[in-house]
C-alpha cells in the first residue's frame, strides 16, 4: 500500500506536492490547549473544528479558520448538556449532509453510566444544535463515531469492546437516510488481534479503495505511545488490509505521541490531517 501522508507538520499533517511549491510554512500546534480527538469539516471556504471537552462545560469547543493555521474559538456545540447524558463528553465528529450540520458525539448515559454515541443537528457549525439522543447503544462501550456516505447510503463506524476481555474492533452499521438512527446488523471493519489498542478512525473512499486511518497504542499519560496506522479494502465491509509499513505517523523528539484525527480537503484538492498530539 502506498503511503497516504507524506509530511509531518505536528498537529496538522499535509499530503501532496503543492505545499513545497507554494512555500507555505507554519508552526504547530495550530490550536493551543487540550483539544483531543479533533474533528474538522470545510463548508465553502471556511473550516470548522471541534474536539473532546471531557468533564469541562460548556461542551465541545467550536473553532473556525480560513487557512487551517489561524483558528478562532467561536463558541461550543452545547451550552447545556443533552438531557440523556451524564459525563465524559468525548470525540465529537462533524458531518455535513443535505444542508444540515451533524455532530456525532460520545457521552455517558445517565441511566447506566455507559458511553454511547449521540447525534445533534444544526443549520450551521456555529449555530444552536438540536439533540436527537443516542444513535449507537452497543455493548459496554460505543465511542469515536465517524460517518461515511457510500452510493447514497450513510454508514456510521465506532470503536467497540474497549472495556471487554477481548480484542477491540472497529464496527460499522447503516444509518437511516436522515442520519439519526442505526438500522441493520453492525459489521466488523477491523479487529485489534495484536491488542495494541485501536480507535479514532477516519473512514473514506478514494481511487477505488476504502481507507481506515486510525489510532493505535496508548493515547494518554506520561508513557503515551499513540500513533497512526492505515488499512484499506476494495469493499466497504472489508476485509481491510493493514499497511505493512504502519505506523504512518508517530511521535518524535519534539512530539511524544500523535493520533485520532480527521482529514479535510482544500478547495484545490490538497489533503490535511488535523490530529491531537
Amino acid at each position: 500500500m502506498n503511503r497516504l501522508v507524506t509530511a509531518l507538520l505536528g498537529t496538522v499533517l499535509y499530503s501532496g506536492a503543492s505545499m513545497a511549491q507554494k512555500q507555505t510554512y507554519f508552526t504547530n500546534p495550530v490550536i493551543h490547549g487540550d483539544v483531543a480527538d479533533p474533528s474538522i469539516i470545510r463548508i465553502d471556504d471556511t473550516y470548522y473544528a471541534t474536539g473532546t471537552s471531557s468533564e469541562w462545560a460548556p461542551y465541545y469547543p467550536v473553532f473556525t479558520s480560513k487557512d487551517l493555521v489561524n483558528w478562532i474559538q467561536t463558541g461550543h456545540v452545547f451550552e447545556q448538556q443533552p438531557e440523556w447524558t451524564k459525563s465524559s463528553f468525548w470525540a465529537p465528529e462533524w458531518y455535513y449532509h443535505n444542508g444540515k450540520v451533524y455532530v456525532y458525539y460520545t457521552a455517558r448515559k445517565k441511566s447506566n453510566n455507559t458511553s454511547y454515541i449521540g447525534v445533534a443537528t444544526s443549520d450551521s457549525p456555529t449555530g444552536k444544535f438540536k439533540d436527537h439522543g443516542p444513535v449507537v447503544e452497543f455493548g459496554t462501550e460505543a465511542i469515536d463515531a465517524f460517518i461515511l456516505e457510500d452510493k447514497g447510503d450513510l454508514y456510521i463506524s465506532w470503536k467497540a469492546y474497549g472495556l471487554d476481555n477481548r480484542p477491540i474492533e472497529l464496527l460499522a452499521g447503516k444509518l437511516t437516510p436522515d442520519g439519526l438512527k442505526l438500522i441493520g446488523k453492525p459489521f466488523s471493519l477491523l479487529r485489534d488481534d495484536e491488542r495494541r489498542g485501536m480507535e479514532g478512525q477516519h473512514w473514506f473512499k478514494r481511487n477505488g479503495y476504502y481507507y481506515l486511518i486510525y489510532a493505535i497504542n496508548g493515547c494518554c499519560g506520561p508513557n503515551s505511545d499513540y500513533a497512526v496506522a492505515v488499512a484499506r479494502s476494495k469493499k466497504l465491509e472489508g476485509p481491510y488490509e493493514k499497511y505493512e509499513g504502519n505506523p504512518i505517523l508517530h511521535g518524535s523528539d519534539e512530539i511524544q505521541s500523535i493520533g485520532h484525527g480527521t482529514l479535510t480537503t482544500t478547495p484545490d484538492g490538497r489533503m490535511f490531517y488535523l490530529c491531537h498530539a
